[in-house]
This record gives C-alpha cells, sequence and structure tokens, in this order.
C-alpha cells in the first residue's frame, strides 16, 4: 500500500491485535487496512469505525490525542475491556522502507515504540516522522472529524504557517520564523532608541533649564572629540617618526659603510708588511702585533652586524610603507566605485521617479482579472453543464436501451399490447388524468433478485394491464384500441382513494425471528396509482417476504395469524384458515425466475432525467467557448504579468533608497580619512608632545558629568538590522512565498470556477513590516449577487465552509509537498449539487500521478458519482457477525454473485 510520492513512497498497514484497538469507536479486535497510491474513499454507515483508520495514523505517527479533538489520553483509545493495544504503520521509502510499532498501555497511559523491529524512544519516531515531512497536528495535511470546523476558525496567520509547512520549501517557515526573530530584535532596538531618545531629550530640557550644566557638557564633548582625534593621529605620528628614525638609520649605514672601506683601505699595507715580517719577528712582538689585529677585526665585525641590522630596520620599514600605499589605493578605489554606484542608483531612482504612481493601474488590473474570472467562471458553468448532460444524455439512452429491451419482451409475449402502447404514446392529449403504460414497464424492482417474488405474485394479465387514474379516461381508450383498433388489451382503474400507503397487518420487526426481512410492496417501486391498485387488489403491502429460515419454521409460522400469502427463499405458501373450524389448511407453489422484471429502470430519475434535457434544450449553448477560454486564460496571463510588473515597480523606488541610504553612508565612511588630515594638522606632531595632550585630555574630561552617545549607537544597530539582516532575510522568504500563493490562488480560482462561484487566495499584511502578521486571507463567492467575503466561522453557512475547505486542501494537493493527506467526513452539510461537484474536483485531482495519496472518509455518497481507476475504495462494515480479515475472499464473493445473478 502505497501512502504518496514526492522524494519518497510511503506505504502504510495498519494492524489492530486481537487483543486491542487504539481508535476512538474501539470497534474492532484485529483488522488490517491495504490503502492505494492516490484517492482512498473510505466508506461506512456511522459506528463503523471509520475514524479508527484515523485515529491509528495520528497515534502511531506520534501525532498528540489533542490533534484528534476526542480523549485527551491515549489509553483511552484502547478497546474497552483490554489492557493494551497496538498499531503498526509501514511507510515505503526509497532506500529501505520504515516501520513504527506503538503498543499502549490503557492502565497507565504509556507506549512502548519500535522503529524498524528495534526498541526506541517516541522522540526518535517523532524525527523520522519530521524527516518524511509528515505533520499529523497541521490541518492542511491531517483534517480528523472533529476538527473539519476549526479549519475556517484558523486565523490568516495561522493558515499561512499551516500552508508553510505543508506545501512551501523545508526552508520557508525557518525563514518566516528567522525574519521574526529579525523583527523582534529590530523592535527591541527601536524601543531602546525610544527610551534613549526620551532620556536625552529629558536632558536636553534639564540642560536649558541649567545652562551651565549644558556648557559644560559640550565642554566635555571638545575634550572628548580631541582625544579621539589624538588617539587616531597617534599611530601617523608614530609612523613618521619610525619614518625619521629611518632616514637616519640610512645615514648611519652609509656612514658606516665610509668608515669600513676606509679602514680597510689604511689595513691593506699593514697587512702586507705583517705578512711580510711575520716570521722575522720574535714570538713576543708577533704575539703584540698579532692582539691588534684581532682588534682591529673585532671591531670591523662589529660595524658590519651593525650594519645589517639597520638594513634589517629598513626592510621592515619599507615593507610598511608598501602595506600603507597598498591599503590607500584600495581606498581610493572602493571610494570611487561607491561613488559610480551612488551615481547610478540616483539615476534610477530619478527614472523611477519621473513616473506616475502605479497603484491606480493595479487597481484596474485587479478589476480586469476580476471580470476575467467571472467570465471564466460562466464558461466554466457552461462546460460543466454540457458534461452534465452529456452524461445525462447517455444515462437516458442507457435507460432507453433497457426500457426497449422490456418492451420487445412485451412485444414478444403479446403483440396486441405493444401496438396498443405505441398508440397510447401518439395520443396522450385525449386523456385528462393520469395514464400508465403496462405494469411490467413501469414497476422498478429495487434488486433484480427480488424480481422473481414481485412476478409471480401479479398475474401477466394485469403486468400488461395499461393504469388510469379515471374510469372515462379507460373507456375511452378501450374504445379506441379494443372496438376501433380490434386489439386485444387489459386496462385498469386504480381505486379513487389511494391505498399505496395502507399499513401492514403486523410489523415487520414481529416477523423478523421467523426469517421474514420485509414486505413485497418495499421490494419495488410504481406510480401511486399503480400501487394503489396493487395493494388493494393483489395486497403487496402485506405479503411477507422471508428466507431459509421461514423454510424451516414453516409449520409455525402457518399458525400465525393474519397471514394469508407469503413468500420463502424458493415458494410461496397460500394459507386458508376455516370460518367454522378454524382449521389450516396451507398450498405452496415454486417461485418461478422472472422473466420481464429483472430489467430495472428507475422510473422517476428516468422522468428527471427527461425533464433535465428539457430545460437544458431549451437554453441556447454558446459557440466558440472553448477558444473565448483560451483568450481569456491568454488575456489573464498578460494581466498577471502586468501586475507583477507594476508591483515590482512599485516597490523598486523603496528599495532604491534604501540602497541609497546604505551606500552613502558608506561613502561616508571612506571620506573618516580626508577631514581627519585636516584636523590632524592641528594636533601636536611629536609622539611625546601627542602623549603629553592625551593625558591632559583625558584628566578634563573626566572632571565633567555628562550624557552618553548610547542612542546614537542603537540607531546605528537599527539601521543595521533594516538594511542588512532584514533586508536580505525578508528577500529569501517573502519572493517564493509570493510565488507559492499565486500557484494556490491559480487552483483555488480555478476550482471555484467549475462550480460557477467565485475565490480567491492571497498574501495579506496591513504592514509590510510585521512578518508576524502577515497571513493567507481567503476569500469567496457563493451566489452570483454578493461580494467576495472573507471565509470565517460566521458569514458563510455550514456547508459553504466545508466546500472551501476542501477546495483550498484541494489546491494544496497538487502542490505536493507533504506524502498524504486525510480528510474525514468534511462533506457533511453540503447540499447534493455542490457535493457532487466538489467530488468530481477530488477525484481529479487526487488521482494524477503526480499528486501525493489521498484519504477521504465518509459515511455516504451521492448516486451515478463519477469514479476513476486510480480510486481504491475502502468499504468499512462491523456488526455481530463479521468475518475476520483473513476469512475474506474477494474472488469467491465475486464468483458466488456472478452465479447467483446467472441463475436469476
Amino acid at each position: 500500500m502505497i501512502l504518496g510520492e514526492m522524494e519518497h513512497l510511503y506505504s502504510k498497514t495498519l494492524q489492530e491485535t486481537p487483543d486491542c484497538l487504539p481508535c476512538t469507536h474501539r470497534t474492532y479486535d484485529y483488522s488490517v487496512v491495504y490503502p492505494g497510491p492516490n484517492l482512498n474513499m473510505i466508506v461506512g454507515a456511522n459506528g463503523t469505525g471509520k475514524s479508527s483508520i484515523v485515529c491509528a495514523i495520528c497515534l502511531c505517527l506520534a501525532g498528540k490525542t489533542a490533534v484528534l479533538g476526542r480523549g485527551d489520553k491515549v489509553g483511552l483509545y484502547v478497546k474497552r475491556g483490554c489492557k493494551k493495544g497496538h498499531v503498526e504503520i509501514e511507510l515505503y521509502k526509497r532506500g529501505g522502507n520504515v516501520v513504527i510499532f506503538r503498543e499502549i498501555h490503557a492502565e497507565n497511559n504509556q507506549s512502548l515504540w519500535m522503529l524498524n523491529d528495534r526498541q526506541c524512544s517516541q522522540k526518535a519516531v517523532e524525527e523520522e516522522v519530521k524527516a518524511l515531512r509528515i505533520q499529523v497536528s497541521n490541518l492542511c495535511q491531517f483534517l480528523p472529524q472533529e476538527k473539519v470546523g476549526e479549519f475556517a476558525k484558523m486565523s490568516k496567520i495561522e493558515l499561512l504557517e499551516a500552508t508553510e509547512k505543508s506545501v512551501g520549501p523545508p526552508e520557508m517557515y525557518e525563514y518566516h520564523c528567522e525574519l521574526k526573530n529579525f523583527r523582534n530584535k529590530e523592535r527591541e532596538l527601536e524601543n531602546i532608541v525610544k527610551e534613549k531618545a526620551s532620556f536625552l531629550e529629558k536632558a536636553k530640557q534639564r540642560n536649558e533649564r541649567n545652562k551651565h550644566d549644558v556648557n559644560r557638557y559640550y565642554e566635555k564633548k571638545r575634550h572628548l572629540d580631541v582625544i579621539e582625534l589624538l588617539e587616531k593621529k597617534k599611530p601617523w605620528v608614530e609612523y613618521e617618526t619610525t619614518r625619521k628614525e629611518l632616514e637616519g638609520v640610512k645615514k648611519e649605514r652609509d656612514e658606516a659603510k665610509k668608515q669600513l672601506l676606509s679602514l680597510k683601505q689604511t689595513q691593506a699595507p699593514m697587512v702586507k708588511k705583517i705578512q711580510q715580517i711575520e716570521e722575522q719577528l720574535k714570538p713576543t712582538e708577533a704575539q703584540i702585533k698579532t692582539a691588534a689585529i684581532k682588534e682591529a677585526s673585532l671591531k670591523c665585525k662589529q660595524k658590519q652586524d651593525q650594519l645589517d641590522r639597520k638594513n634589517k630596520e629598513i626592510d621592515d620599514i619599507k615593507q610598511k610603507c608598501r602595506l600603507k600605499q597598498m591599503e590607500e589605493e584600495d581606498h581610493q578605489k572602493r571610494i570611487s566605485n561607491t561613488r559610480r554606484t551612488i551615481e547610478d542608483l540616483k539615476a534610477e531612482l530619478a527614472k523611477v521617479g519621473d513616473q506616475p504612481d502605479v497603484t491606480p493601474r493595479i487597481n484596474a488590473v485587479n478589476a480586469d482579472l476580476r471580470r476575467i474570472q467571472e467570465e471564466r467562471a460562466k464558461i466554466e458553468g457552461e462546460k460543466g453543464d454540457l458534461r452534465r448532460e452529456k452524461d445525462n444524455l447517455c444515462k437516458l439512452n442507457d435507460m432507453n436501451n433497457m426500457m426497449n429491451a422490456k418492451e420487445e419482451k412485451l412485444r414478444g409475449r403479446h403483440r396486441d399490447t405493444h401496438t396498443a402502447l405505441q398508440w397510447l404514446r401518439q395520443n396522450k392529449q385525449l386523456f385528462r388524468g393520469n395514464v400508465y403504460e403496462p405494469m411490467m414497464l413501469v414497476i422498478n424492482v429495487k434488486d433484480h433478485r427480488f424480481a422473481k417474488y414481485v412476478e409471480n405474485h401479479i398475474s401477466f394479465h394485469d403486468l400488461r394491464a395499461f393504469v388510469f387514474q379515471r374510469k372515462d379516461d379507460m373507456e375511452k381508450f378501450m374504445i379506441e384500441v379494443r372496438d376501433k383498433m380490434n386489439l386485444k388489451v387489459n386496462s385498469i382503474c386504480a381505486p379513487e382513494e389511494s391505498c399505496s400507503k395502507r399499513p401492514p397487518s403486523r410489523n415487520i420487526e414481529s416477523l423478523r425471528r421467523f426469517g421474514f426481512f420485509t414486505y413485497l410492496r418495499e421490494m419495488f417501486d410504481a406510480p401511486d396509482e399503480v400501487m394503489s391498485y396493487l395493494c388493494h387488489q393483489y395486497r403487496v403491502h402485506d405479503v411477507p417476504v422471508g428466507n431459509e429460515r421461514t423454510k424451516s419454521m414453516i409449520k409455525t409460522v402457518i399458525e400465525e395469524p393474519y397471514l394469508k400469502v407469503l413468500y420463502t427463499t424458493e415458494e410461496r405458501y397460500t394459507v386458508k384458515r376455516s370460518f367454522y373450524s378454524n382449521k389450516i389448511s396451507t398450498s405452496n407453489s415454486a417461485v418461478h425466475p422472472s422473466q420481464y422484471l429483472t430489467i430495472t429502470v428507475d422510473a422517476e430519475e428516468k422522468r428527471q432525467l427527461e425533464q433535465q434535457m428539457k430545460v437544458g434544450n431549451s437554453h441556447v449553448k454558446r459557440a466558440g467557448t472553448t477558444a473565448e477560454a483560451v483568450a481569456l486564460d491568454r488575456r489573464d496571463n498578460e494581466l498577471l504579468a502586468e501586475k507583477k510588473r507594476l508591483s515590482e515597480l512599485k516597490g523598486k523606488k523603496r528599495q532604491l533608497e534604501q540602497k541609497i541610504s546604505t551606500k552613502q553612508d558608506r561613502s561616508s565612511q571612506l571620506f573618516f580619512f580626508f577631514l581627519l588630515n585636516q584636523a590632524f594638522s592641528k594636533l601636536p606632531d611629536t609622539l611625546d608632545e601627542v602623549d603629553a595632550m592625551l593625558n591632559e585630555e583625558r584628566s578634563r574630561a573626566e572632571c565633567f558629568t555628562g550624557l552618553s552617545e548610547n542612542v546614537r549607537t542603537h540607531r546605528n544597530q537599527v539601521f543595521i538590522y533594516a538594511a542588512g539582516l532584514l533586508s536580505s532575510a525578508k528577500e529569501r522568504w517573502l519572493n517564493p512565498l509570493k510565488h507559492l500563493v499565486e500557484q494556490i490562488n491559480e487552483k483555488f480560482s480555478a476550482f471555484f470556477r467549475s462550480m460557477q462561484c467565485a475565490g480567491e487566495v492571497d498574501l495579506h499584511s496591513e504592514n509590510e513590516e510585521e512578518y508576524d502578521k502577515y497571513g493567507i486571507r481567503i476569500r469567496v463567492k457563493f451566489h452570483a449577487t454578493t461580494q467576495l467575503h472573507e471565509l470565517t466561522p460566521y458569514h458563510q453557512s455550514g456547508g459553504e465552509r466545508s466546500v472551501s475547505t476542501m477546495l483550498y486542501l484541494m489546491a494544496l494537493q497538487e502542490l505536493n509537498r507533504c506524502p498524504f493527506r486525510v480528510v474525514d467526513e468534511i462533506n457533511q452539510g453540503m447540499d447534493p449539487v455542490n457535493e457532487r461537484r466538489v467530488f468530481d474536483i477530488v477525484v481529479r485531482t487526487a488521482c494524477k500521478e503526480t499528486t501525493s495519496q489521498y484519504f477521504f472518509i465518509t459515511p455516504k455518497l451521492l448516486q451515478n458519482l463519477t469514479y476513476a481507476e486510480e480510486m481504491t475504495i475502502l468499504c468499512v462494515h462491523n456488526g455481530p457477525h463479521m468475518l475476520s480479515p483473513n476469512q475474506w475472499d474477494e474472488r469467491a464473493f465475486v464468483r458466488r454473485c456472478l452465479e447467483r445473478k446467472a441463475r436469476a
């Protein structure tokens, strides 16, 4: 069983053990459900346990009991009288299925969890379910019976969040939460700014009252400004000092080179002379000369080391200078680029500013879009009428074919009656009252198995008889067909006082112990005059029909008073009681197979279809409906593109202003350099003087008590949030969200148009910057004379709310983010017309290959609905004699059904 398909396929098996049932109805001891991959229609009478499947899905996927709106404790979902119960669900997933098992203990409301046959925690199951994008707490994905009414009560904000989680990209809801957090931080900063600004204003007022304090504040501010400039100039002074030291070192290096060269030149003759007399000198004298040489060499080496160190210092300072130059070049480039960007943005803003306000144009486009929606609704309505008319025509043709088969049997058995029937159809206007064709054509047996009882009970003489409401009409008919046309026909006149509703002698409930299950009258439908005659002449209202049990108890049954004629499965019994002796005599005969009444045609439905066809044919159909629809679609797309362009143009001006402000702020920072040069010229140029002045200014500033600059700091933080984090987060979240809502609106509007109504979905926000106030607004119109109204728990009727809820969920269905959806009994309260339309939409949408799996639970369905091959129908039954699931044999059931039909 497949639950759905997106990135994964999901399958599910639901099991409930013999000693338990974790569901609200607590109906079963054991049950297994195998749904199909597309639309699963779960049908069954109230109380049979349909919602048990919903409860089991929720509980096994780690859903909270509050989701179901029934028992608040999990132990309440175990079958009464049992200590524990379990549910097992298998989810089909690429790479390996996921099997979740939950055992519930009723006494302490505890659960045992297993994931793929391994014991685990509930948290592990929740994480696995979340990874598969299953959200049983989301009403857009999982709508239990008790929560259907709550969907319309959801606020726009709640509906947006539920929609984001259900069909949005995984990161959309996370971006939304992030954006709300950023906005909250921005509010906090704004509040701090307001508080600081308020405090500053009060301080200014106090300062105004106290001029001396104000002057002291500004004096302190001047000292602080000087301190700031000194601290900024100090690194430059240090650099200049180092640069001058570099020049000095260079001079010392050059001087050292000259000295080294002079020493070498001076020592050259001496070295040569030493080499010549070295061997002639005495040891003592040699030692004295060697010491002098060594001393001279040491001085030379020291000068060389000193020169190397100076060279290294020079290289280091050169490297610093190169870095400073590169920084300055980069600085200049950034200034140039920023200026060009600002000029470009201003030029673009000027172009946008010159254009007129686009709001009236947007309003005009919206008006055109609404008009197109209304036109499309009319066309879709006409298409729907044509489709229904075509379906009705097919049904009517089928009924006519079956009626023709009946008539052929009549003609084969009694040609004169068939000839009279043709005459009657051409001359009905001659009669004042109701005239009915032969009984065998107007009697409609509800179940072909019952046809044999009706046909055995009514003589063929009467089955071929025409039935008249008025006696004078019957006489006129007989004169025409019997006397003038010489046809052998039979006709009867209904009783003047209707007997069709005459009650039986005994209630059928009092006869059920004998195997009787109905009276003959309840086995077929017929016009009132025909039924009245049959009740009067054949007492069909008082003839019970039984089964094999009746046959086995026949001796006891015939003793019962008031029973004169009765039927068992295969026999008819006639009971007579002596007027004098009260003795009972019976006669029985076999019930022969039906020859004429097995073909069943609902006469009332046929009449309604014929009436609908007359009404349909009385209207002139529009030509070229398809071409008009294509033209409207093309115009609709053009208007949507124009609306998008205008909306972008409307928001572009603000975006440009915001970008210019950001760039200008950045530019002003790139310019803490030229202004500094001017200020630096007024400050000392030596490091000692700078340090001395810094100490002096700090000492003076500490003598003052003043106000801080927190207001400016927080304002900068607000600006950073608004221009940086908020702007990028908003763009990541809002653009995909708008596209998603447009897709939902397109589907939702189309569904409403197909129902000849109007509906739209839009993204609503009173303040564009309040991200926690964004919401999805649903507006609907069910009557041509009304306007679009927002969907609320109070404005629309219960049926209209159900239709709106269902169509919104179907609009989400094709976006296909969640693996499956569950909707329980949402069609309750819908009128038959809307219920049929909604059902058609559900079948068309949920049976597409691209959509996820769908569970639609309902206790009842209308007749003659349209079904699809991709649907799976799950019929839920319940009762004391139900078979165990492992004893069901569908092939055997079908075989026996075909055998019974063949015998009939």
